[in-house]
């Protein structure tokens, strides 16, 4: 009897481990979504899969984060996540890799791998942009900017929150092709006419340049960060 229990109770305790095992330990495969998933590999610039981070979706057309996969990315790099809360069939997912960030314009339901060679796309772009500009002389103007950059590259002048300091609001329109070159200009005040130059950079998330006012001379440098 005391043998029959004792077999019991080992039967009992590898059952435990198997259970526990088959929940996400030893280095099991990433966690699963079950509706309007997306799911891929995350990979350095090596090919290497990227383990134990976030994969983040944004919704392209409002520039917000609509979702985060389910756990962190296996060894292998693999994610999944779901989409039903993004707005539509197709999303921009983004992880860190390599001390940046690598990014992908993805459809709902296809393998999205994102590695840097998928990051140099003009959707890798697309999101909210938060930028502050000054004016290379003491009297001149300076302000802040957030807008949303689309998935073609352009600037969704409905979703513009401009500020001068010496004029007010103002709106800002433009667009950023495949290489991350950005040219722009403002609009919606006769007092501010301005162009801007930049290059933007999806992988560590920031950009660069600088504006010109055309109207009355004067410009100096912007600086940006994707949200």
């Amino acid at each position: 009897m005391k043998n029959m229990m004792w077999n019991y109770r080992h039967v009992a305790v590898l059952g435990l481990v198997a259970l526990l095992a088959g929940c996400g330990g030893g280095g099991s495969p990433a966690a699963q979504c079950t509706a309007d998933c997306l799911s891929g590999n995350v990979t350095d610039g090596s090919g290497n899969g990227v383990s134990g981070v976030y994969v983040t979706a944004t919704n392209p057309s409002t520039g917000q984060t609509c979702s985060t996969s389910v756990g962190t990315t296996s060894i292998a790099g693999s994610y999944s996540l779901s989409a039903s809360n993004c707005g539509g069939s197709t999303v921009i997912v983004s992880a860190p890799s390599g001390g940046g960030t690598v990014v992908n314009s993805c459809t709902v339901g296809q393998t999205c791998n994102i590695n840097p060679g998928t990051t140099t796309s003009v959707a890798a772009y697309a999101g909210t942009w938060t930028a502050n500009y000054s004016s290379s002389t003491a009297v001149g103007d300076s302000g802040s900017c957030s807008v949303v950059v689309k998935r073609d590259g352009t600037i969704d002048a409905t979703a513009n929150n401009c500020n001068s300091t010496q004029f007010g609001a103002f709106t800002l329109s433009g667009s950023v092709n495949a290489q991350g070159v950005f040219q722009g200009q403002t609009s919606s005040n006769v007092n501010v006419n301005a162009t801007y130059r930049g290059t933007f950079n999806a992988t560590n998330r920031s950009a660069v340049g600088t504006w010109t006012n055309t109207s009355g001379g004067g410009g100096g440098t912007w600086a940006a960060t994707l949200q």
